[in-house]
């Protein structure tokens, strides 16, 4: 009697961990996958971003004298040619100036006159010593004064020459009036700044998106890279552009910081307009038919049954597969329980790594290690199974369980 009152307890404990050791199995066992389809395809890796289209060199044109605009030109849209008059200033209040500028210039030079007539005189009778030196001196600088008069005057009629000059509003370059900012009457200030008339795209079959990139992704566009992108009146509508400068300088948008490049857009057609916003697909790398497998495999969470029961399948292919360094860390990480959970078994693998659950031929729980290539948001592409086996497209990972009522 007094063994079994200690045997009977033996058993008990024996029994309950028999239980905790098995369950996981059972469980493991009492479950129902769903599944995503291995498939061939096409994959792309690509940074998305906004940008708005522009002219790539446009030019203000503006008026560097106050006044009232008499007469414009042109119009919205209209095409001109260097030197093409496009606006003219009223031009009465400068006539004025200069003609008082003109009288001012004549009284001068009759100022000169008699004060040249006088210096020479003076002159004349110091050197025979007629008259003291202190009247000599007064003429010549009275002389010299009236000379200098008359050089500002000049220059007054000279610079009020240049500024009617000014009154003519022509096109700098060969392009198209993109905006026009002033009305026929209106008066414009020209005292601190140059008042803005005209905005004139130079070329508008040759066009720039600025695109601001966000600083995670900046590392993936290169010069000459080619960028996929489409606009709100075209939402079906594919174009194309490459990128010809990545700007250095770092501009913070919501606290975070980005870079903005410069994508070269041909638009011949005339289909692209200014100012329109561009959602762009910068095309960082390319793959055709490759191997492509859902990111949900990759991501599936595994029960603890699951890990038991293919732990020991993981440790030989770890040797098999993986380099020294890496299998040792792996294996490692196999054998601690606080890393060896259905959130960390794969983090000792390296970025380019991973693996997949699925089901043999036989309907086994097994697990294939694969390099993958480019990664999308949605789908990688497999590389290689490090097992040297291969999957056929249409072969199966599983991607989510369902206990089984």
């Amino acid at each position: 009697m007094k063994k079994l009152k200690w045997i009977i307890p033996v058993i008990v404990v024996l029994a309950i961990a028999a239980y905790y050791i098995i369950k996981p199995r059972l469980d493991a066992k009492n479950l129902e996958f769903t599944y995503t389809t291995i498939e061939m395809g096409d994959l792309e890796a690509i940074v998305s971003s906004t940008g708005t289209l522009e002219a790539i060199n446009t030019v203000e044109v503006g008026t560097q004298i106050s006044g009232t605009i008499q007469k414009i030109y042109v119009d919205y849209n209209d095409k001109v040619t260097k030197g093409q008059l496009m606006a003219e200033m009223d031009l009465r209040l400068l006539n004025t100036n200069l003609e008082s500028a003109r009288a001012s210039l004549a009284v001068s030079e009759v100022q000169l006159n008699q004060a040249k007539v006088e210096y020479e005189r003076d002159r004349s009778l110091y050197e025979q010593k007629v008259i003291p030196e202190q009247k000599f001196t007064t003429s010549k600088f009275t002389y010299e004064q009236a000379l200098s008069t008359k050089k500002a005057a000049q220059a007054q009629v000279n610079s009020i020459r240049v500024n009617m000059g000014y009154g003519r509003i022509t096109s700098p370059i060969n392009g198209t009036i993109t905006e026009r900012s002033v009305e026929e009457g209106q008066t414009v200030a020209a005292s601190f700044a140059t008042p803005r008339m005209f905005i004139i795209a130079e070329d508008l079959s040759k066009m720039q998106i600025l695109a601001d990139v966000d600083e995670s992704d900046i590392g993936l566009v290169t010069d000459s890279m080619q960028v996929r992108f489409t606009v709100q009146t075209y939402p079906e509508r594919n174009f194309f552009g490459r990128v010809s400068q990545i700007r250095l300088q770092p501009i913070e948008i919501n606290n975070v910081v980005n870079y903005q490049v410069v994508v070269d857009v041909d638009n011949r057609e005339g289909s692209l307009l200014p100012g329109m916003t561009a959602n762009l697909e910068f095309i960082a790398d390319t793959v055709k038919d490759a191997l492509l497998i859902n990111n949900s495999a990759l991501r599936f969470r595994p029960t603890e049954g699951m890990l038991e029961e293919i732990k020991p399948g993981l440790i030989e292919k770890a040797r098999a597969m993986l380099p020294d360094s890496l299998q040792e860390d792996f294996n490692r990480a196999i054998n601690n329980p606080e890393t060896f959970t259905p959130a960390n078994f794969k983090k000792r693998l390296p970025a380019n790594i991973d693996g997949f659950f699925y089901e043999d031929h036989t309907g086994k729980l097994d697990f294939k290690f694969v390099e993958l290539g480019i990664r999308t948001g949605l789908q990688s592409e497999i590389k290689r199974f490090l097992d040297g086996d291969s999957m056929e497209a249409g072969s199966m990972a599983i991607n989510s369980i369902k206990t089984k009522e």
